[in-house]
């Protein structure tokens, strides 16, 4: 079965005064049915990448492939699989999504009349502007207009999804409203999006590939990140305050690399397998006889990745060196 994306070598150099390489041989692929996060700061590379995808930006070396075909030689083939929202979505401010979809649909090639109405009502309903298909898309606010360039994007039933920065620009609310629009999605469609916020991938994606200064630092599942970051350091309440000698104690334990006072919690940093948490609780109860009230392994998340891939990267650079990590 073909994946839903395939990049291999791609390179884009920008040129003039100074050569900037925007992608340095980035590669990877993306299974169908998967939603994954293409993940980085401002300037990694992300928006480069999807506009060679969306076709919209030619590389200097490489290929991509969407479901099989090529996007710089069968662009038409590739891109009818697609439903593409850039960045900044724009829609002419004088027509309303009725009429702004009727002409999308027809360029699409859908030509029956009353299948093209049913799904401009189908996808109007499934991004809650029902009320709003008739009034003029120049009146929208910047969340009414996302919700629009979501319902363009599923208007011909695309298996494949590509998101570039879609909760930017909204309020709270907004980035909110449109994240769940979008996990909604994923029960029917391949997602790729494009973010700089760690929590809206953590939210949303099962994979994430990290890019740095257009470079692939890594590509795993958010569960297997997870799994590797999970738990080496526990969260401890004890019913009565905790002194030096009972710290000490602790610390002496097996599996106990060090204990950290943090108001009325103690944070002991250990091993960090499952094993090794159950006998420390083991022995502070039996052997130390402690008054447990709370014993809780930290899942730092995705930030602490996040961070040690970037700032990695950032010191191999400084020295000279390279990271390599494509898929």
């Amino acid at each position: 079965m073909k994946n839903a994306i395939e990049l291999e070598n791609l390179k884009k150099v920008y040129s003039g005064k100074k050569k900037v390489i925007a992608l340095d041989s980035v590669s990877f692929k993306v299974p169908r049915k998967t939603a994954v996060g293409y993940l980085g700061p401002n300037g990694a590379g992300k928006s480069t990448t999807i506009k060679i995808l969306t076709n919209t930006l030619k590389p200097t070396s490489g290929s991509t492939r969407i479901y099989g075909y090529d996007v710089q030689k069968e662009t038409m083939r590739a891109l009818e699989s697609c439903g593409v929202i850039l960045e900044v979505p724009e829609f002419y401010p004088y027509l309303t999504p009725r009429e702004t979809m009727e002409y999308l649909g027809r360029l699409r090639g859908m030509r029956d009349k009353n299948y093209l109405a049913q799904r401009i009502k189908e996808v109007m309903e499934a991004v809650d502007m029902t009320d709003w298909v008739d009034i003029k898309i120049g009146t929208f606010s910047t969340g009414m207009r996302q919700r629009t360039a979501i319902a363009q994007a599923i208007l011909h039933e695309p298996p494949l999804l590509i998101l570039d920065e879609p909760t930017n620009g909204l309020d709270p609310k907004g980035m909110a409203d449109v994240r769940g629009l979008i996990k909604d999605l994923k029960k029917e469609h391949t997602i790729f999006l494009s973010s700089h916020l760690l929590n809206e991938v953590e939210q949303i994606c099962d994979s994430i590939i990290l890019i740095h200064h257009g470079k692939i630092l890594a590509f795993d599942s958010i569960q297997k990140i997870k799994q590797i970051l999970k738990g080496d350091q526990i969260k401890l309440k004890l019913l009565n305050p905790a002194d030096d000698l009972i710290i000490k104690k602790i610390e002496n334990l097996n599996n106990v690399i060090s204990v950290m006072k943090d108001n009325e919690f103690l944070l002991l940093n250990y091993d960090g397998s499952n094993e090794s948490s159950s006998k420390i609780l083991d022995n502070l109860i039996k052997d130390l006889n402690l008054h447990i009230t709370s014993f809780t392994p930290i899942d730092k998340g995705l930030e602490a990745f996040y961070i040690e891939m970037i700032d990695h990267d950032n010191d191999m650079i400084k020295k000279g060196g390279k990271m390599s990590g494509n898929n």
